[in-house]
C-alpha cells in the first residue's frame, strides 16, 4: 500500500503546525485515504489508478470537502465549497462521528476509564437506592384496596405508653360500634407451635387471624379453602391453613396436600388450605391457626390484657382523622381506660416499614449526592479536556469547519461516554441489590421482591445523560469566541479566565457535596460509637440462649424446667445457668404496677417491664446487685411472694427513698395468662442494675423481676429461655446443651440456640447498615472529589509549565513551587468546605432521629469532616505539585 502520510504532510506544510497537531491530522487523513485506496482496488482499479484516485482527495476541493468533513478536519480550500453540497446520508455521517469519537476516547484511556467509572458509580448507587426505596417504602401492598388498609393502635401520655395494642374487649367494642371501617380484624402475630411426627420436633411460626382478616386483605387461597364461618364458633384447631413458604419448603410443594394431617401442639390438624405468598406483611409466618372471638380463651376477655393487633379497611369517603376520632370516642367510654387515651390510625404499609423509613431516605440522599458529585466530576473532566483540545479545535475552525459541526462531534463523544457509563451503572446497581438481598439479618421488610426498578433506572440515566451531554456541548459556546491566531500559537494558560473559573467552581461543588456526606458519616460514626459503648447492664459475651416452648401449664412444667437446669449444669464448661422469658434485643413483657404505700388510680397505673426468672438469673447474665439480695432456691411457690426491681424503677417510684421491704403488685400481661384476679402484693427484696432489655439505643425502663416458681397461674412454664454462662466460647456448648435437654424430653424442639452477643449486635443492625451504606457513599464521594481536585490542579500546573520554568530559572526553590501549586488546592478546599458546612447545617437535622446522644451540630463531626477533606484535597495535589517542582527551565522554554 502506498505511503500517503508524506503527501499529507506536504499539504500541511504551510500551516506551521506543532508535531503533535500535525501527527493527529496525518493519522486521521491517512486512514481515510487508505480506505479510499482499498475501495478503488475492490472496484477493479489497478494499484496505480487507486493511488491516483486517493491522492485526488487532497487536490480536488469538492471531494476533499466531503471527505474531510467526515473526520472533522476540513481544509480551507474545501470549506469554500461546503455550502454547495450537503451530505446525502446523515445517518452515515452520524456513524462516522461515532467511529471518530471512539478513536478519540481510545487515545485517552485514562480519561475514558475514569469518566465511565465515575458515571457508572453515580448511576449504579442512585438506581440501587431508588429501587430499594421504591420497593420497600413506596410500592403499594399487593392486597385489595391497599390504600385504605390501616393499622390501629392506641397511646396514653399520662401512662407513658406511646404504643398500646388492643385487648379482646377493645376489639369487640371497635367491631360493634365503629362507623368508619368496611372490615376490621384482629390477629396475634409471632408466636410458635410445636410440630411433631415429621422427624425431629421443630418450632413453626404462627399468626392467628380472626374471621374478618382474610376478607380485609382480599386474600384467596392458593390451594384448598380458607376457614369457614362455622369453624370460628369453636376454640379447637382441628383444621389448619398453612403459608405458601411452609407448603413449599416443609411440605415439599405437595399438590395433594389438602386433607393431609399434621401434628401441632399435640393435636392432629387437617390442612384445608394453602395461602398465596404474603412476603410483604408476614414473611416468616408458617401456619395460620384461626383466632376465635366468641367463644374465646379467658385471657382474651380481660380489658387490661392488651396484646392483639388490629387492622381495618376505611370506608370510602372516611379520612384517617375521622376514624381516629370515632375509635377514640369508643375507647374513652370505657371506665378502665385513661382519660387521655388516643387511638391512632396508621397506613398498614407505613406501620409495616416501621423505623426503616428515615435510614432509607438518609441513604437515598447520600446516593443522590454521589450522583451529583459524579456528574460534576465528569463535567470537569469534559471541560478540562475541551480546553486541552483548544488548538485542535482552532485548526478545524481556521480550516473552515462550522461551529455546529464541532459541537456535534463534542456531543457525540459525550454521548458515547454517557452510554458506557449507563451500562456500567446498570451492572453496578444490579450487583448492589443482589448483594443487599443476600446480607443475613438485614433489618428491612419486603426484601423478597426487591428488583432493579425500571423507572428509577430511567430517571437516573436521564439525569446523568443530560448532565453529560450538556457539559459536552457547553465548550462549543466558548469556541465561538475563540481567537484563532492566538489559539494556534503555542502558549501556556494559567488557571484564570472563564474556563478556569468554571473548572474551579465544579470542583468546589464536588468538595461541598463531599463535606455534607462526610459530616453525615461523622455524625453516624460518633453516634454508633456511643451506642456500642453503652453499658447494657449485663455481660453478653460467653452467654448462650436457647428458646424452649412447651405445652406445660401445670406441675409437669416445674418438673421439666428443673430437669433442664439439673442436666445442663453437668455440661463441662458451664459456669452458671438460668431461666427467663426475656428475649435479648427485644422488649420484655409489659406490666402495670400497684403500690401498697400510696393510692392507685386504675386508669393511670404506672407501666414497665416484667420478667420471670430463676434464682441464678442475675449471676448468669452478669448484672450487678445494687441493694438487698438476689433470689434463692427458697423463693418458690411455698415462700412469701417477692420481687426485685431495677434502678430505674427505684428512681422513678421511690426517689430519695429505700424501697427494700416495700410491697407492690405486678399485673403481668400477655397471651397464656390464666387469671384476671388482682395480683398478689410482693415484697421488694433487691435492687438490680438496669438491663437494656430492648436494643442498646433504647433507654432502660422501670422493670421488675419475679421468681418463675411463684407464678400462681404457671403460664410462664409454657415458654422460657435457657441462659448458659460458659467459661469460654458459649456456642461451643450448643450441641451438649441440646443433648442434655433431649435427655429430659426427647420430643422437645431445640432449634434456636443463639449467642447473646450476636442478639445484642442485631438490635442495632439498622444503625450498622445505615452507617455502612452512607459510609460507603461518603468514601466514594471523597475518592471522586480527590479525582476532581487532582484533575483540575494537574491541568492548571501543566498549563503553567513555562511560568514554573522561569521561576526556577530565577532562583525559586522546589518547595516554593510546590507551595504555589498547593495554594490553589487549599483555596478550592476552603470555599468548598464553607459551602459544604452550610449545606450540612441544613441537612443533618433530618438525621436527628438516627443519632444517639449526639447533636446534629456536633463540632467533632464537622471538624473531622473538614480535616479529612483538606487532607484528601492536598494529597490529591501533591503529585501535580511535585511534577511542577521538577520542571527543567531549558526544556520548558524549548517546549514553548
Amino acid at each position: 500500500m502506498p505511503d500517503f502520510k508524506s503527501d499529507i504532510r506536504r499539504s500541511l506544510t504551510a500551516l506551521n503546525l506543532s508535531p503533535e497537531q500535525e501527527g493527529e491530522i496525518v493519522e486521521e487523513l491517512s486512514q481515510h485515504l487508505e480506505e479510499r485506496f482499498e475501495k478503488a482496488l475492490s472496484e477493479g482499479s489497478s494499484e496505480k489508478e487507486a493511488t491516483q484516485l486517493a491522492l485526488e482527495e487532497l487536490s480536488q476541493p469538492d471531494s476533499l470537502s466531503t471527505q474531510l468533513k467526515r473526520v472533522k478536519l476540513p481544509t480551507r480550500q474545501a470549506a469554500l465549497t461546503m455550502g454547495a453540497k450537503k451530505p446525502c446520508n446523515r445517518f452515515a455521517g452520524f456513524w462516522d462521528d461515532v467511529r471518530f469519537g471512539l478513536r478519540m476516547l481510545r487515545k485517552q484511556p485514562g480519561f475514558t476509564v475514569v469518566a465511565i467509572l465515575t458515571l457508572g458509580i453515580g448511576i449504579g448507587a442512585s438506581t440501587a437506592m431508588l429501587s430499594l426505596v421504591q420497593d420497600v417504602l413506596l410500592r403499594p401492598l399487593p392486597y385489595a384496596h391497599s390504600d385504605r388498609l390501616y393499622a390501629i393502635w392506641a397511646s396514653s401520655e399520662s401512662m407513658g405508653q406511646p404504643r398500646v395494642a388492643a385487648s379482646g374487649p377493645d376489639f369487640a367494642d371497635y367491631l360493634e360500634q365503629n362507623r368508619s371501617f368496611t372490615h376490621i380484624a384482629e390477629y396475634i402475630p409471632l408466636f410458635t407451635f410445636t410440630w411433631t411426627g415429621n422427624g425431629e420436633p421443630t418450632l413453626v411460626n404462627c399468626t392467628a387471624p380472626s374471621e374478618e382478616f382474610f376478607a380485609l386483605l382480599g386474600v384467596r387461597p392458593y390451594l384448598g379453602r380458607l376457614y369457614e364461618p362455622r369453624e370460628y364458633n369453636y376454640l379447637e384447631n382441628d383444621t389448619l391453613v398453612v403459608s405458601y413458604k411452609f407448603w413449599k419448603n416443609q411440605l415439599g410443594g405437595d399438590p395433594h396436600v389438602i386433607g393431609r394431617v399434621v401434628h401441632f401442639e399435640g393435636q392432629n390438624q387437617t390442612i384445608v388450605g394453602v395461602l398465596p405468598p404474603m412476603s410483604d406483611l408476614f414473611p416468616d409466618t408458617d401456619v395460620w391457626p384461626k383466632l376465635t372471638i366468641r367463644p374465646s380463651w379467658p385471657y382474651m376477655q380481660w380489658r387490661g390484657n392488651k396484646f392483639l393487633r388490629v387492622a381495618g379497611e376505611l370506608k370510602p369517603g372516611v379520612t384517617p382523622p375521622m376514624a381516629e376520632e370515632d375509635l377514640t370516642a369508643i375507647l374513652r367510654r370505657v371506665p378502665e381506660e385513661p382519660r387521655d387515651v388516643q387511638v391512632h390510625v396508621v397506613p398498614l404499609k407505613e406501620d409495616l416499614v416501621g423505623n426503616v423509613r428515615v435510614p432509607l431516605f438518609a441513604t437515598l440522599g447520600a446516593a443522590a449526592l454521589i450522583l451529583i458529585v459524579a456528574c460534576i466530576n465528569v463535567a470537569a473532566l469534559l471541560l478540562a479536556r475541551a480546553v486541552k483540545r483548544e488548538s485542535e479545535i482552532a485548526i478545524r475552525l481556521s480550516l473552515g469547519a462550522g461551529l455546529s459541526r464541532v459541537a456535534q462531534q463534542l456531543v457525540t463523544e459525550a454521548m458515547l461516554l454517557s452510554a458506557a457509563g449507563c451500562a456500567v451503572g446498570l451492572l453496578i446497581g444490579w450487583s448492589v441489590l443482589r448483594l443487599l438481598v443476600r446480607i443475613p439479618n438485614l433489618p428491612l421488610p419486603r426484601m423478597d421482591d426487591i428488583h432493579l426498578n425500571s423507572v428509577a433506572l430511567l430517571a437516573t440515566i436521564a439525569i446523568a445523560s443530560a448532565m453529560t451531554l450538556f457539559f459536552g456541548w457547553i465548550p462549543s459556546l466558548s469556541f465561538s469566541r475563540l481567537n484563532l491566531s492566538s489559539a494556534l500559537r503555542p502558549r501556556g494558560l494559567e488557571m484564570t479566565g472563564r474556563r478556569g473559573f468554571s473548572l474551579a467552581l465544579l470542583v468546589v461543588g464536588e468538595i461541598a457535596c463531599s463535606v455534607v456526606l462526610t459530616v453525615s458519616v461523622g455524625l453516624l460514626v460518633h453516634s454508633f460509637w456511643r451506642v456500642i459503648h453503652v453499658d447494657p447492664g449485663f455481660q453478653p459475651q460467653s452467654l448462650l440462649r436457647t428458646y424452649l416452648r412447651t405445652n406445660y401449664y401445670d406441675e409437669k412444667g416445674r418438673a421439666f424446667w428443673k430437669g433442664v437446669l439439673t442436666e445442663t449444669a453437668s455440661v463441662p464448661g458451664v459456669r452458671h445457668l438460668a431461666l427467663s422469658d426475656w428475649r435479648p434485643g427485644r422488649d420484655a413483657a409489659a406490666t402495670t404496677f400497684i403500690f401498697e404505700d400510696r393510692p392507685n388510680d386504675p386508669t393511670r397505673l404506672p407501666t414497665g417491664e416484667g420478667t420471670w426468672v430463676s434464682d441464678d438469673f442475675f449471676r448468669t447474665v452478669g448484672t450487678r446487685l445494687i441493694a438487698g439480695r438476689f433470689f434463692t432456691e427458697d423463693d418458690n411457690e411455698k415462700a412469701p411472694p417477692v420481687v426485685i426491681i431495677n434502678e430505674e424503677a427505684a428512681r422513678q417510684f421511690w426517689p430519695g427513698q429505700n424501697p427494700i421491704g416495700k410491697r407492690i403488685g405486678v399485673n403481668y400481661t400477655g397471651p397464656g395468662r390464666r387469671t384476671s384476679d388482682a395480683p398478689r402484693l410482693r415484697e421488694i427484696v433487691g435492687i438490680a442494675g438496669n438491663i437494656r432489655h430492648d436494643s442498646l439505643d433504647t433507654p432502660a425502663a422501670p422493670a421488675v423481676y419475679l421468681p418463675y416458681l411463684q407464678d400462681e397461674t404457671q403460664h410462664d412454664m409454657a415458654t422460657m429461655s435457657l441462659f448458659v454462662r460458659a467459661d469460654g466460647n458459649a456456642m461451643a456448648l450448643a450441641d451438649s446443651v441440646r443433648d442434655r435437654i433431649h435427655r429430659v424430653a426427647p420430643d422437645q424442639p431445640v432449634d434456636n440456640i443463639q449467642n447473646v452477643a450476636d442478639l445484642v449486635s442485631q438490635s442495632v443492625a439498622t444503625r450498622r447498615y445505615t452507617l455502612a451504606l452512607v459510609g460507603a457513599f461518603a468514601a466514594i464521594g471523597l475518592l471522586l472529589a480527590a479525582v476532581g481536585v487532582y484533575g483540575v490542579i494537574s491541568y492548571a500546573t501543566s498549563q503553567r509549565t513555562r511560568e514554573f520554568g522561569i521561576r526556577i530559572a530565577l532562583g525559586a526553590t522546589r518547595g516554593r513551587v510546590v507551595s504555589y501549586v498547593l495554594r490553589s488546592s487549599v483555596t478550592l478546599t476552603v470555599f468548598g468546605s464553607l459551602i459544604g458546612i452550610a449545606g450540612a447545617l441544613f441537612i443533618t437535622d433530618s438525621l436527628s432521629s438516627l443519632l444517639f446522644e449526639v447533636s446534629p451540630l456536633d463540632v467533632l463531626s464537622f471538624s473531622a469532616a473538614v480535616a479529612l477533606l483538606a487532607i484528601v484535597s492536598v494529597g490529591a495535589s501533591l503529585l501535580p505539585a511535585w511534577r511542577a517542582s521538577r520542571v527543567d527551565p531549558i526544556i520548558a522554554m524549548q517546549s514553548e
